[in-house]
């Protein structure tokens, strides 16, 4: 097979691998209305539910990443392909709380791996500049991948009634791609390239001195604040717009569908915009310029949405506000800006945590405030947070290196986005 044609059939099927990553993950969010009212979950308890993927999967980022220095990326993959559709289909067989919050936590672990992995992979199969932009389309399908899920999970719950049947469904799916991934990967030859050990055969963390700086700080709460506002809304969404909006669980999953295509192509035109503006005004200028763009639309439509009366008009505009917003995935430009010499990776490490910690946090202090406020003190905690996003990027002063900056992610995240030479 002809190099290029082999290296778009590795980077389609990892990015559908990714985008069913991001369909098991979400499905939670549109069965919750149903799993609440059958076992009487009380907000803090949907809050924890949604919370606890992000446990497991930023606990085992370190681990898996180690892993991955031991054994062959294409095996792992499909391995944890395999394994998160049986986690996510277990959820369908879910008795109570208990058992659900296993099968959460089985899918933050078996998911872990995967963009490490995808990483490794495509940088063997493409490498240097061109690997950006097939990482980046890679991750895209995090996006993607909740939009389908929000509008296949409603729609199998729309016409069986059944939320168990659609754990059972989009966790077999998964389950069923675990042998297209063996032979597209494995039986091909398509290993990747494990990171080299030190010489006694250990790649243990650097310290963390010289790494604690004001910009490193600074990196972390805004993607905190960042990740807070998407992985939000991905679990809250649909709640939000029944609760708020009295539609019905169809037309909810549905509108946060279109949500999270305009998110995941935001991603990408993020990139590009961010590429654009570096070549006229240099790297800091276009950062906080994409990155203020990115906050202050994200923002503007969140309180347009709540002042607008018509579904459709509101439904819009959050569409527009999310496309925007995920111009934020440029963050992964900034470690590579910021980090001293041969502290890179520890750097987007942190970074990434940050984005994981987000995800932990929301889902736990949201469930709080809608158990004692309301989902309108919900949608104002959204509106803090983008407002704490824009503040904290914009006190980030990386002066960006001249001879172009790439970020990679090594782990999980929410977006790769690749700077463009100058």
């Amino acid at each position: 097979m002809p190099r290029i044609a082999k290296e778009t059939a590795i980077v389609s099927l990892l990015f559908v691998l990714y985008t069913v990553n991001g369909v098991d993950r979400v499905c939670l969010s549109i069965a919750m209305p149903l799993l609440a009212g059958h076992y009487h979950f009380s907000p803090m308890q949907e809050g924890i539910l949604f919370s606890s993927f992000f446990w497991t999967y930023c606990l085992f980022q370190v681990p898996s990443g180690l892993l991955l220095d031991r054994v062959l990326p294409s095996v792992v993959i499909v391995a944890a392909v395999a394994c998160w559709g049986i986690a996510a289909a277990l959820s369908g067989a879910a008795v109570g709380f208990g058992t659900l919050l296993a099968t959460r936590l089985m899918l933050g672990l078996f998911e872990a791996p995967f963009m490490p992995a995808a990483n490794l992979i495509v940088e063997k199969a493409a490498g240097g500049s061109a690997r950006q932009g097939k990482i980046t389309i890679i991750d895209s399908g995090a996006a993607f991948g909740a939009a389908l899920g929000s509008y296949a999970a409603s729609a199998i719950v729309a016409a069986t009634g059944s939320w168990r049947l659609a754990f059972l469904i989009t966790g077999g799916a998964a389950v069923c791609l675990a042998p297209v991934a063996w032979r597209r990967l494995v039986a091909r030859g398509t290993t990747g390239r494990p990171r080299a050990p030190s010489s006694d055969g250990w790649t243990g963390p650097p310290g963390v001195r010289g790494v604690l700086t004001r910009d490193i700080l600074y990196m972390c709460l805004g993607r905190i604040a960042f990740a807070n506002v998407f992985f939000g809304f991905a679990s809250w969404a649909p709640s939000l717009l029944i609760a708020r909006r009295h539609v019905s669980l169809e037309i909810a999953g549905t509108i946060t569908a279109l949500m999270f295509v305009a998110a995941g192509a935001g991603e990408i035109v993020g990139g590009a915009v961010f590429g654009r503006l570096r070549r006229h005004v240099g790297f800091d200028s276009a950062l906080r310029l994409t990155i203020g763009l990115s906050g202050s639309v994200g923002l503007a439509a969140l309180v347009a949405a709540n002042a607008i009366g018509n579904l459709a008009a509101c439904a819009a505009t959050l569409v527009v506000g999310l496309f925007f917003y995920m111009f934020g995935g440029i963050y992964w430009v900034i470690p590579a800006a910021i980090a001293p010499e041969g502290r890179l990776g520890l750097v987007g490490g942190i970074l990434n945590f940050s984005g994981t910690f987000g995800g932990i946090a929301v889902g736990i202090v949201s469930g709080w405030i809608v158990k004692n406020w309301g989902y309108g003190a919900l949608y104002g905690y959204f509106l803090a947070c983008m407002a704490l996003y824009i503040l904290f990027s914009m006190c980030l002063r990386p002066h960006g290196r001249a001879s172009g900056v790439s970020a990679r992610d090594d782990g999980p995240g929410l977006a790769v986005a690749s700077g463009v030479p100058d």
